[in-house]
């Protein structure tokens, strides 16, 4: 064992182990089975073989191999019983959330048995499934029923949310549905010591207006929280004081630490005076952060900081040397063994770059032992250091920065440190005792005051969007940054800069770019030009709550910096008008008015319009008397390419086109109604000669579009085709004489993520 500690003393070995092991999982989780892995690991072998600390290096680099497989092999690999999907397996289930609440509800469930198969608690995979249950259904609900399952699957889009990843991160690796509407509730009454803590804080902050803000705080849960209020303090840049993460952790340690002095300098207790009380007023402050971070159920970022205390309070009292850097490495270790697949997770790269950046400004401007000026110097430039320092991170995840958030956290994080959150843990243990509901309602009428004030902040200085972000230009603009803090010859860092520039001058841009949503069984499809956006169907809906609209469409058009100039509906059918109202909601109701002008119920008008500099052309039709038929069939081209839409038709409205139109040729085109066999008919095909068509349907779907039947007639003009179920989004960039195609699965492919 001393021999083991002696390597925090003499590091070299545990650092270069450990730069190994970290280096190991970046390149297994993200590389394995690709030639960058390959080439990378040959080239760790080889430097190995010259130079002595490579093999310490090659070391760490091996047992990380191990220990993703490993860690992928017990918490990822299992497999449904029966390969039939429909196949109904018998389970026992605990529920971990609710989603919603409505018929059908929609939750998710811990499985500790499947078809006479138990699972640890440690080890139980995670599920979403619907239920339509006629008993109320709350967290820590146990019962066994019939459920169909299937491998997790989600829609896969560009530059949006990506759930397939959020659930794999989550362990949540199935969904399906509970058969049984009448469950036999097996611990239903049962609460654990977490479940009445929260019980006891909603009750205790029931009269409050910012109810949420302080039960956020306090366990780690933001469900309270309003879609309005997570927006507000996204957009001002504040959401990261709600994620109990190294701030909260680092209040509550010194809470505990400076209670714990506070009564041994009250109380005469015979110490004897070699004992060293900085030691267990830290191991106080250390426990109460375990609890703090046991209340929240361990979620990941507050489980992280957790270990980034540790590592360091270990290093501080076992080591004699500066021990900062060390222990953001040494905790990275640990995190990474604990569950190597965080590297998934944006909230990593934040945490340790922060913690790194404020050691940094500790470094140059020490905050303990110096005068308040000095105090407050140091926290304004460490502010300033950790806006700059993560700000390519937040262009990257999230597509744009809050410049308020600047200002207002210069006010909010010494706020939060001295006043809120202190005395919401001196409430909470009073409220215990006594009946405090004066004293909080007085608290929260204060800072709510202070709340509303964020309201009044225009929305332009709240959030500004930037656009998408390229992966290669956040990596260079983090070693132009490390170029400048640490080479005596700043101008070296032109070189990287320079680099940047000719990349993007010398890049060819397409002209234009047609993108079809991966939405399911459904439609919605954007065309982009010069920053402008046209808008061709809505995707589904479900449940009359949730649409893809609001989930896909919008977002993409925030996340690319995309104004909408038009907007087109196919026709009403709710797997392509589902989202629209969402889409008026946000107050984009007269992009509709050029091929809409009384309403979408009516049939499209028939007309031709620039939009920035393509044209766009409508079809008549003879007025079928049904939805489909009825479809707006639009054509968008420049002078070399061209777009067809072709919504629901069929082979009659197809017919119908043929003979009102000389020509529908185009280059690329949508499969009418998803690839039905009532469409695409061989006259229509070798008309439009379409060199790529896209079908629009969902994976393995009730209706298993495209059929045979028309994947076949499309091979026999060899034409390429896609289907966004199997690819997830695909987009088409149109240059000056050629297209490039791109699908979401295709760019971005994990090795342990199987269809």
């Amino acid at each position: 064992m001393d021999r083991f500690f002696s390597h925090l003393k003499q590091p070299f070995t545990s650092v270069w182990i450990s730069l190994g092991f970290v280096i190991g999982s970046i390149a297994t989780v993200l590389y394995y089975q690709t030639l960058e892995f390959t080439v990378f690991t040959i080239l760790i072998v080889i430097m190995s073989a010259y130079f002595k600390p490579f093999s310490n290096v090659l070391l760490g680099f091996i047992c990380a191999f191990c220990f993703v497989g490993l860690h992928f092999y017990l918490f990822y690999s299992f497999e449904i019983p029966k390969p039939n999907e429909k196949y109904a397996l018998e389970s026992t289930l605990v529920i971990e959330e609710v989603i919603s609440s409505k018929k059908p509800q929609y939750i998710k469930v811990k499985i500790v048995a499947l078809q006479g198969r138990h699972f640890s608690n440690f080890r139980a995979p995670k599920a979403m499934l619907s239920i339509n249950s006629v008993q109320p259904l709350t967290v820590g609900d146990k019962f066994s029923a019939l459920i169909h399952l299937k491998h997790f699957r989600s829609n896969k889009n560009f530059n949006v949310f990506d759930n397939e990843r959020y659930a794999f991160i989550n362990r949540i690796l199935f969904k399906g549905k509970v058969l049984n509407k009448n469950l036999d509730i097996i611990n239903g009454d049962d609460q654990s010591i977490i479940s009445d803590y929260r019980h006891f804080l909603k009750n205790t902050y029931a009269d409050t207006e910012l109810q949420w803000l302080y039960y956020a705080l306090l366990s780690g849960d933001k469900s309270l929280m309003s879609y309005t209020d997570k927006q507000l303090m996204q957009s001002l840049g504040l959401s990261h004081l709600l994620a109990i993460s190294g701030l909260h952790i680092g209040l509550i340690f010194s809470f505990g630490y400076l209670f714990t002095r506070f009564i041994v300098s009250k109380i005469n207790l015979s110490i004897e005076q070699s004992s060293n009380l900085t030691l267990y007023y830290s191991l106080f402050g250390f426990l109460a952060a375990l609890v703090y971070v046991y209340l929240s159920e361990f979620i990941v970022s507050a489980t992280r900081a957790l270990i980034m205390l540790g590592c360091y309070l270990l290093l501080y009292f076992l080591a004699k040397q500066p021990l900062r850097w060390r222990s953001i490495l040494f905790a990275l270790v640990i995190v990474l063994i604990v569950n190597p697949f965080n590297l998934l997770n944006p909230g990593l790269y934040f945490s340790f770059l922060a913690v790194a950046i404020i050691f940094t400004v500790i470094n140059k401007f020490p905050i303990l032992n110096t005068r308040v000026k000095n105090k407050v110097i140091a926290l304004l430039v460490m502010q300033i250091a950790l806006f700059i320092g993560l700000l390519p991170l937040s262009l990257y995840f999230f597509n744009g920065v809050s410049i308020a958030g600047l200002i207002i956290n210069l006010i909010a994080i010494p706020l939060l440190s001295i006043i809120i959150l202190p005395f919401l843990i001196v409430f909470t243990l009073l409220s215990m005792l006594l009946d405090i509901g004066i004293l909080i309602n007085l608290f929260d009428t204060g800072l709510y005051a202070l709340f509303k004030l964020l309201n009044e902040i225009p929305e332009s200085l709240r959030w500004i969007t930037t656009g998408r972000v390229e992966p290669i230009s956040v990596v260079f603009t983090y070693i132009i940054m490390l170029m400048i803090y640490f080479l005596p010859y700043k101008w070296l860092a032109f070189i990287p800069v320079i680099t940047l520039l000719l990349d993007y001058w010398l890049t060819e841009k397409p002209k234009w770019q047609l993108h079809v949503f991966d939405v399911g069984h459904g439609l919605m499809v954007l065309i982009e030009k010069d920053n402008q956006a046209l808008i061709y169907d809505f995707g589904p809906s479900y449940f009359n709550r949730f649409s893809r609209t609001r989930s896909i469409l919008l977002p993409y058009l925030k996340a690319n910096n995309l104004t909408v100039k038009t907007a087109i509906l196919s026709h009403e059918d709710n797997d392509h008008a589902g989202g629209l109202q969402h889409f008026i909601d946000t107050g984009l109701e007269q992009t509709l008015k050029y091929f809409h002008p009384k309403n979408t119920q009516d049939v499209c008008e028939v007309i031709n319009i620039d939009f920035a500099g393509l044209k766009v052309q409508s079809f008549t039709t003879k007025g079928y008397g049904n939805e489909n038929d009825d479809s707006c069939v639009v054509r968008v081209s420049d002078n070399t390419h061209s777009v067809l839409l072709t919504g629901d038709i069929s082979k009659e409205r197809e017919a119908s086109l043929l003979v009102n139109n000389k020509s529908l040729k185009s280059s690329v085109m949508l499969s009418p109604h998803h690839g039905s066999d009532t469409s695409s008919s061989v006259n229509f095909i070798n008309n439009v000669a379409p060199q790529v068509v896209i079908h629009s349907s969902a994976y393995k779907g009730q209706w298993e579009f495209p059929k045979p039947l028309v994947v076949e007639r499309y091979n026999q003009i060899n034409a390429q085709q896609f289907t966004t179920g199997v690819e997830g989004q695909i987009s088409i960039k149109f240059y000056a004489k050629n297209l490039v195609i791109e699908t979401a699965r295709g760019q971005e492919s994990y090795w342990f993520i199987k269809d």
